[in-house]
């Protein structure tokens, strides 16, 4: 029943791979990959110039065809990955990769015709839910193990394509091919059941690192188009350097730095020059009608307040309102008071001073002044 389920399951996924085929026929071979292996509830990490290799963030590191060669450095960082319990994954058969399969102690050959087809060498199958008896690699190379024990897994005659190894606490798979999980060649049902099973070998949920061409890490991630045009061409760096004495000089643009200087003061004239200044245009203004005018204004609206009458009325009209109200006394001081506060054209100082003690008198008999803040409030 379980071998059922899995034969369905990989028609499903030869299936899956065909739609994606037809439905967007301009996507890359990374991306269908990617897609089938997150089918597969694996968590893909796509590995690039803008995101290189993280090794420690892996369980798996899934490299397909491969062009450039990785460094010394980069191989010995996926040998130490493999050996502390890693999976690594490698389809490829360009020369480029030589160091890598060395480094396992493998060998690529190259063959003198291209192996269409490869079938299962072992008898007894490393899969043994789903052998797959047959798979199509497509390829011009054969793998040839130098000093490591290896299981070979598919081949022709002496030509073997797909081996696998333990390495440490991790292991390898190493395939002689670049199509093998490209495209079309996916569509094969013995390839398609071969990747089934390949990645059966990891946890569920593995977080696997891909690798499509190039294999970029932080040593070999190139660098920023833009930083390199800015930083590295004289053009760049004279635009810089532009930028940032325009933006230094908007940004301090009036401002001043250092201690404030002392305001220095000449031909200053002094207090006493003021004074004496005022004075004399005060004595020239002749404001002393312009004084009792103020006096009066100032009485009317105390009387007003006071006895609630509109103060801006005439004088005479005013003193009417006052003596219904009762604020005119019989004596008639109130109405002699307010004929000496009508201004004249020329009232003397000792005149002036008499009438204002005459008005403060009148204020002080009459209460005025404590009842003026209580009927300002009320008027």
């Amino acid at each position: 029943m379980r071998i059922v389920r899995i034969s369905i399951f990989s028609f499903i996924l030869i299936l899956l791979t065909g739609s994606q085929l037809l439905a967007d026929p301009v996507l890359t071979n990374r991306a269908i990959f990617s897609r089938i292996l997150r089918k597969l509830k694996f968590r893909v990490s796509e590995i690039s110039a803008a995101y290189p290799a993280r090794l420690d963030r892996y369980d798996a590191l899934l490299l397909q065809d491969i062009n450039k060669a990785p460094t010394e450095t980069e191989v010995q960082d996926i040998q130490n990955f493999v050996n502390d319990g890693g999976t690594l994954i490698v389809a490829g058969e360009d020369q480029v990769l030589h160091q890598l399969y060395a480094a396992f102690g493998l060998e690529l050959r190259e063959l003198t015709g291209k192996l269409e087809y490869s079938i299962r060498i072992p008898e007894a199958p490393l899969f043994p839910e789903l052998p797959v008896d047959e798979i199509r690699p497509r390829t011009d190379s054969a793998i040839e193990p130098l000093e490591r024990e290896v299981a070979e897994l598919y081949g022709r005659e002496n030509d073997v394509v797909a081996v696998t190894l333990s390495y440490g606490d991790g292991r390898a798979f190493f395939i002689a091919s670049d199509d093998l999980f490209y495209r079309y060649w996916l569509l094969d049902s013995g390839n398609a059941k071969f990747l089934y099973n390949l990645m059966s070998t990891l946890p569920h949920k593995a977080r696997i690192g891909l690798a499509v061409r190039r294999y970029y890490t932080v040593e070999t991630k190139p660098p920023n188009p833009f930083a390199a045009l800015l930083f590295r061409t004289p053009g760049g760096l004279a635009a810089m350097y532009i930028c940032l004495t325009l933006f230094v000089f908007l940004t301090l643009r009036g401002r001043r730095f250092g201690k404030p200087l002392e305001a220095q003061e000449k031909n200053r004239r002094l207090n006493s020059e003021y004074v004496h200044a005022m004075t004399a245009l005060y004595q020239k203004g002749n404001t002393r009608p312009e004084i009792l005018r103020h006096i009066r204004n100032r009485f009317k609206a105390d009387l007003g307040a006071r006895w609630r009458v509109n103060p801006n009325l005439d004088t005479s009209t005013f003193l009417e309102e006052l003596a219904q109200r009762g604020g005119v006394d019989k004596e008639g001081e109130l109405i002699n008071l307010m004929a000496d506060l009508q201004p004249s054209g020329h009232i003397p100082e000792s005149q002036l001073l008499d009438i204002a003690k005459r008005v403060e008198a009148y204020r002080e008999s009459a209460k005025i002044g404590a009842t003026k803040l209580t009927a300002r409030r009320n008027f």
